[in-house]
C-alpha cells in the first residue's frame, strides 16, 4: 500500500490544489484513529481533484464543503443513517466504516477501520445496487486497479480503465482565490 504505484500511472500535479501535509493529530482526533498513511500521501501529492472522470477523494484541508473530509464525512453519514437497510455501522462507532470519498453518481467509498490503518480495505456503497462491496486493498492500490482494469467491482462503471485521464487538480475560477 504505497503510493509509488499511483505516481507510475497518474503523474500528481506540480502545485496540488488543497494538498494536505499535516498535521494529522486534529483530523484523526475527530476519527478517533490514525488514518492509512497512503491517505496521507495522496493528500500530499494530489490534493484535491478527480480520479477517472468520476471519482473524488476528499481532502482534509479543502475550503469547499463538498470537497472537505471531515464535513463530507458527516454529511454521508447523516445521509445513510436515513436508510432502512444499513448493514455495516458507520462512524463515530469505534468498528464504523469512515467516509472518505465518493463518485458523481452518489456512490460512496469508506475504509473499514479494523486492525492496522495500512491494512484497511476500501468499502464502496453502490447508489444503484444499494448495498456495500468490499475490495480487500488500500485507497491507492484501488485507485490504481482501477485505472489500470485490475480492479473491477460491481457498484462502479466497467470502463474506468479507459478514461483518457486518470487524475484531473480541481481547479478553481479567479473569483475563488
Amino acid at each position: 500500500m504505497t503510493i509509488e504505484a499511483l505516481m507510475a500511472v497518474a503523474q500528481p500535479p506540480i502545485e496540488p490544489v488543497d494538498a494536505f501535509d499535516g498535521p494529522w493529530e486534529p483530523i484523526e482526533a475527530v476519527f478517533g484513529t490514525p488514518l492509512p498513511q497512503d491517505f496521507k500521501d495522496l493528500a500530499r501529492r494530489y490534493g484535491a481533484g478527480t480520479f477517472l472522470e468520476i471519482l473524488q477523494v476528499h481532502m482534509p484541508s479543502s475550503p469547499e464543503p463538498g470537497m472537505d473530509l471531515i464535513w463530507q464525512a458527516r454529511n454521508i453519514r447523516a445521509g445513510l443513517l436515513q436508510l432502512d437497510n444499513l448493514e455495516e455501522p458507520l462512524w463515530p462507532d469505534p468498528e464504523g466504516l469512515i467516509p472518505f470519498g465518493q463518485t458523481d453518481y452518489s456512490d460512496f467509498l469508506f475504509w473499514r477501520p479494523r486492525g492496522p490503518p495500512d491494512s484497511w480495505p476500501i468499502v464502496i456503497w453502490g447508489r444503484g445496487l444499494q448495498e456495500f462491496e468490499t475490495i480487500d486493498c488500500g485507497l491507492t492500490d484501488f485507485l490504481t486497479g482501477l485505472a489500470t482494469g485490475e480492479i473491477e467491482t460491481e457498484n462502479l462503471p466497467d470502463d474506468l480503465a479507459s478514461c483518457p485521464i486518470i487524475f484531473q487538480p480541481l481547479v478553481r475560477g479567479k473569483s475563488d482565490d
